[in-house]
């Protein structure tokens, strides 16, 4: 009797098994958690290293902002790349602009507008050599100055050292450049915007694979001017990048100011200048030129 019962015991059990098997459903379950669309950025900073006849200028000189509109910045301070009230014929001066592109690739362009050249006061001297003021010049804010055109600017693509070296602007590892000046020896023309394609689908002055500035970068701007006349040749290459040790003090730019006269005197002038980076993901044919932006066409 109790071996029949307990074989009833075994076969309850092992249908109980089967009735559960019988019940059971296969399932497998994968989770992706977090998934994201988010909007990227570009930010363009920018920092500047100045020199005055060899001599840095606190004045004109920077650590990188993001922000260089004085009634926006946080500080409140006006950043400047020129601000010299005292020139003299044979005066230079010369920086180094860091522009860094934050997050993604980008089209980096300069725009260069002379805003005023202005002849403000008549010296004696001065006016020995000019005829006298005329209405014309009175109702034109007096704009008639000489200095914008005895001033000569040239800007190369620097490796951060502050000098106009040999082979500046060659890609990595790449032949070295024999021109390398992208502004040599100009004058700016009043109210006239000049625009500098720094990083475009022409070409790329720091010699960048596919042209376009990568994102999460550094790149160097060497800016000179010239009250007067220079050769501007450039100094041999050191390879140091570095303006502390090797920079405008011990190689200056030659700067010859004897052929000016005394037209200059007490003249001003100003100038705007406006960096612009552009994303180049989608935008493969960008041009700073204005009116080729649409087209994308080469000029």
């Amino acid at each position: 009797m109790k071996k029949i019962l307990l074989s009833l015991s075994v076969v309850a059990a092992v249908a109980a098994v089967v009735l559960g098997a019988t019940t059971a459903f296969y399932n497998d379950e994968e989770t992706s958690s977090g998934n994201v669309l988010a909007a990227g950025a570009i930010d363009l900073s920018v920092d500047n290293h100045s020199f005055y006849n060899g001599v840095l200028s606190e004045k004109t000189t920077w650590r990188v902002d993001d922000d260089l509109d004085p009634e926006t910045n946080p500080g409140g301070l006006p950043r400047l790349f020129f601000n010299f009230t005292d020139l003299k014929p044979g005066d230079w001066g010369e920086d180094t602009i860091s522009l860094h592109v934050n997050n993604n690739d980008s089209w980096l362009c300069a725009d260069v507008t002379l805003t005023s050249d202005k002849d403000n006061t008549g010296t004696e001297p001065e006016m020995d050599n000019e005829i006298p003021y005329t209405a014309d010049d009175i109702s034109n804010n007096f704009n008639g100055g000489e200095l914008a055109e005895a001033v000569n600017f040239y800007a190369w693509a620097d490796d951060g050292d502050n000098v106009y070296e040999t082979c500046e602007g060659s890609p990595p590892n790449g032949p070295c450049k024999d021109e390398t000046l992208f502004i040599a020896g100009e004058h700016l023309d009043l109210g006239e915007t000049t625009t500098l394609p720094l990083a475009d689908f022409n070409g790329n002055i720091w010699g960048d694979v596919g042209n376009a500035l990568p994102g999460d970068s550094v790149r160097f701007i060497g800016k000179a001017w010239c009250f007067g006349e220079s050769a501007f040749a450039p100094h041999p290459q050191d390879g140091s990048g570095n303006a502390s040790n090797n920079g405008p003090v011990q190689r200056p730019v030659i700067c010859d100011g004897e052929g000016e006269d005394n037209t200059t005197q007490t003249d001003s002038m100003t100038v705007d200048i406006t960096f612009r980076a552009e994303q180049s993901r989608h935008q493969p044919n960008f041009t700073c030129d204005p009116e080729d932006v649409e087209t994308g066409e080469p000029t």
